[in-house]
C-alpha cells in the first residue's frame, strides 16, 4: 500500500524531508563534498536524463548517471581547485522550493518531490559565461537509516534537458 501525504509542512515528516533537501543543497554551495555523497546510500544513484521523457537511465544518454563511486570521483575532483576540467572550481547557489512528500512506499521509502534552480559562477576570464543557471524538478527516493533519512535515488529533470550547454561541473 502506498501512502500519500498533503503538501503542508505542519506535520513531522513533512518538515524532516524539507529540512533534509535544504540540507543537501546547502552542503553542495558550500563545497563540502564528502559530507554531500555521505547522504548516499552505497547502492545509490544520481541521475539527470537527457530527456525528461527518459524512464530508464539505459533507454538513452544521461547528463549524469552515477553511482556511488563515481559520485566520490566527481567530487573529489571539484575539490581539487587544479582539476582539468573543473577549473576554476564552481560555486553554486541552490535555491529549493515545493518540498512535499509525495507518497510512502510499502517499504517505508519516501518519494520526494522539490523545484530547484541552482546558479552556478565560475571566474574563467570570458572564456565563456561565467554563471550559468540550471533548474528543474527533483525526485528523492530517501530510506530511513538509523542515523537520519539517506538517499537511494536522486533524479533532476531539468527544464532545458535537451537544450545545449556546456557539461555541468557541479551537481544540482
Amino acid at each position: 500500500m502506498v501512502q500519500l501525504h498533503g503538501t503542508g509542512m505542519s506535520d513531522p515528516l513533512s518538515q524532516e524531508v524539507d529540512a533534509f533537501v535544504h540540507h543537501e543543497a546547502r552542503l553542495l554551495d558550500e563545497c563540502r563534498y564528502a559530507e554531500w555523497v555521505d547522504l548516499f546510500l552505497p547502492d545509490a544513484r544520481y541521475w539527470v536524463p537527457v530527456s525528461i521523457e527518459q524512464r530508464d537511465p539505459m533507454d538513452g544518454p544521461s547528463h549524469f548517471h552515477d553511482d556511488i563511486q563515481v559520485l566520490k570521483a566527481r567530487t573529489h575532483r571539484l575539490a581539487n581547485p587544479r582539476a582539468f576540467g573543473a577549473e576554476p572550481s564552481p560555486r553554486t547557489a541552490h535555491i529549493v522550493s515545493g518540498v512535499r512528500v509525495d507518497r510512502t512506499m510499502d517499504d517505508g521509502a519516501l518519494v520526494v518531490s522539490s523545484t530547484q534552480i541552482m546558479l552556478e559562477y565560475r571566474n574563467r576570464g570570458g572564456f565563456e559565461a561565467d554563471q550559468r543557471m540550471f533548474g528543474g524538478r527533483v525526485t528523492h527516493l530517501l530510506r530511513r537509516m538509523p542515523e537520519g533519512l539517506r538517499i537511494a535515488r536522486k533524479r533532476v529533470d531539468l527544464i532545458n534537458a535537451e537544450g545545449p550547454f556546456n557539461a555541468m561541473a557541479a551537481p544540482i
